[in-house]
């Protein structure tokens, strides 16, 4: 009779919530940003080739020996010109046919570079300095008879490379900040309103009906898996469009790009992991929403009542930002593996970093596995007592069993 009472709740309550029009944009809009994640380098890609190609002239008062062919690998269009009107290039520029114009000269026994440009780009000047130096070097070795082979060993930069500490894309650093954002989004989100959906009941009086049918402690776990499992969907229509299209290969993905490490990262077992961890985190602040959601005899009570449960979150997302996501393989990190509030964050993260074995995360699930167990058997003492009362109570009337 539980069980069936137990359903009857669990599928009442899912399909209320699939069928509010909130979940159905919510849902669409996040099917939109999977397909909008992928297709962004060719939306950007797009854009670019649509601008105005940019187009530059140099002014060259040197003796050295320019070419337009060569200045348009630094960038854009470029024209040589031996002498032109300052003023002129000027309106140029302010008419918008020039992106920009640059002067060479000499001055003492060194070469001067004049920068006329409306706007600066570090990257071109960078690069057309180091083009004019190569210039100025060859021509000095030409004039000198000096061998060039010796010139390019002297002149030959030290290459240097980023290495991560961890086996891990550089990028990935923004999939776990998007992965703990939408965690602790959709665990405050859904855990909140399994607390509304329970205090709406208790203020109408309609939990005095359905008490007499069904039991308070099935009706709670109805309530809680009913709205985590759309909740559930919702992240598994998201997971999965990314997953689909990154098989699918629609979308034309630039090497290196953040897509790309995406695609790399969340793989089908990594996957199954945010899956698994977020239902567990799910059930452990959804009991405590659900036992605060029995305490309060309205709704409006609820935004106080559920503060300390918000704080509980904050407080477990302050930590991960801080100390777990710069120190993926420090001891405060391991530590808050294994403590429930914090463990579905930080599992999640170790795992994207590679920093965790195969074994510290199962004994992560036994802890948290157990933890749900001993807090429900609690939330079950608890829960009954709370719906039952028509005014609020608190924390101590609560705990008071007999």
């Amino acid at each position: 009779m539980s069980l069936r009472n137990f359903s009857i709740v669990f599928s009442t309550v899912f399909k209320e919530a699939v069928k509010t029009k909130a979940y159905l944009y919510i849902t669409v809009g996040l099917l939109a940003l999977s397909v909008l994640l992928f297709a962004s380098p060719a939306i950007i890609n797009s854009f670019t080739k649509d601008s105005s190609e940019e187009t530059y002239k140099i002014v060259n008062h040197t003796s050295l020996e320019l070419s337009e062919q060569e200045l348009a690998g630094v960038t854009g269009s470029w024209k040589i010109v031996d002498d032109a009107r300052i003023e002129s290039l000027k309106e140029e520029i302010k008419a918008e046919e020039l992106t920009g114009f640059f002067v060479l000269e000499n001055q003492a026994d060194m070469m001067h570079l004049n920068i006329y440009m409306s706007k600066v780009n570090n990257e071109l000047l960078i690069s057309l300095e180091s083009y004019l130096e190569q210039k100025r070097v060859a021509s000095i070795v030409a004039a000198q008879s000096i061998d060039p082979t010796v010139v390019q060993a002297l002149n030959a930069p030290m290459q240097s490379s980023f290495e991560s500490l961890y086996e891990a894309e550089p990028n990935a650093l923004l999939i776990v900040y998007g992965l703990i954002a939408i965690m602790f989004l959709a665990i405050s989100t859904y855990g909140n309103n399994v607390a509304t959906a329970i205090a709406s009941e208790k203020s109408s009086r309609v939990m005095e009906v359905m008490i007499t049918k069904v039991a308070p402690v099935p009706m709670m776990y109805g309530k809680i898996l009913g709205i985590g499992l759309a909740s559930l969907a919702q992240l598994f229509i998201f997971i999965g469009g990314l997953l689909l299209w990154a098989n699918l290969g629609i979308f034309e993905i630039p090497a290196g790009s953040f897509v790309q490490t995406v695609i790399e990262t969340i793989t089908w077992g990594t996957a199954a992991y945010i899956l698994i961890f977020f239902i567990i985190g799910y059930f452990i602040y959804a009991t405590l929403f659900a036992i605060v959601g029995s305490m309060v005899s309205r709704p409006d009570d609820l935004s106080s009542a559920t503060m300390p449960i918000v704080i509980l979150l904050m407080a477990s997302l302050t930590v991960e930002i801080l100390f777990v996501m710069d120190y993926p393989e420090g001891t405060l990190t391991k530590v808050t593996s294994y403590i429930p509030f914090t463990a579905p964050m930080s599992v999640l993260i170790r795992i994207v970093y590679n920093t965790i074995a195969p074994g510290e995360i199962v004994i992560s699930l036994v802890v948290m596995i157990l933890f749900i167990g001993l807090f429900a058997a609690i939330a079950a003492k608890i829960y009954p007592k709370g719906i039952l009362k028509s005014d609020s109570l608190t924390f101590k009337q609560l705990i008071q069993f007999k």
